[in-house]
């Protein structure tokens, strides 16, 4: 039977080739590598098919709510890619700050939207210190992580300012996969070997790709204080 890893438009297990292959590339050649090829296939985004206004319906219907609810001042989202759907919303927080790991991914971006509520910068989510905010948006980020690279994101999550985080997880799934960053499968951050607490909300996204082979797909909300004391940030 194909498993999920195997039903997007991309090559999923790319990177895992190369290094059988004997080549293991820092991950930001890795991400420079997937931007430079468009290896990730999108509709109207760069940032690959889940980033595009057809994907990001209920998800720009349900994000204002929530931050509205959660009382939003400062967002950080990152990965922000190409801004694309984000561009859509007229979010209610005083300051939005974009970020990706690429300076030519950002640039572009500060260069056209920068204005007194929103903000570009070149940040890695693994090992730079991340700026005061109220939520942390990390949408179809750890996806593409290794465990070890997922840990050090969390870690370095944990040891900032933000109070709450905004990820990606899939509720439904059943074991969770290690991959070599860059390459991409479904995770459930509740499930071996994160062991994330229930989240506070969990936002469906509807999404409709492979046939509604991924209709688990959602943000789950943490505080960022109760992930601290994870087993799997001390392992």
């Amino acid at each position: 039977m194909t498993s999920r890893r195997d039903r997007v438009p991309f090559d999923s297990h790319y990177y895992e080739k190369l290094v059988r292959g004997g080549r293991q590339p820092e991950p930001r050649h890795v991400f420079r590598d997937i931007y430079r090829r468009h290896h990730w296939t999108g509709s109207d985004s760069a940032s690959g098919a889940g980033a595009g206004l057809d994907q990001t319906g209920e998800l720009r219907r349900l994000l204002p709510g929530l931050l509205t609810e959660l009382g939003v001042d400062t967002i950080l989202d990152l990965p922000c890619g190409d801004f694309s759907w984000m561009r859509t919303l007229d979010l209610p927080v005083a300051h939005y700050i974009g970020a990706d790991l690429l300076p030519e991914v950002v640039q572009p971006l500060a260069a056209r939207f920068t204005d007194d509520r929103h903000e570009f910068l070149v940040l890695d989510l693994t090992r730079d210190r991340l700026p005061p905010g109220d939520v942390l948006l990390c949408r179809d980020c750890l996806v593409h992580l290794s465990f070890a690279d997922i840990r050090s994101a969390v870690a370095n999550a944990a040891g900032s300012t933000i109070t709450y985080v905004l990820t990606t997880t899939f509720p439904r799934t059943e074991f969770n996969e290690d991959i070599v960053t860059g390459d991409w499968r479904v995770l459930d951050l509740e499930g071996a070997p994160f062991h994330f607490p229930a989240p506070i909300r969990i936002l469906n996204e509807g999404c409709t790709e492979a046939a509604g082979l991924f209709a688990d797909k959602s943000l789950g909300l943490w505080r960022i204080e109760d992930l601290r004391g994870l087993p799997f940030l001390g392992s």
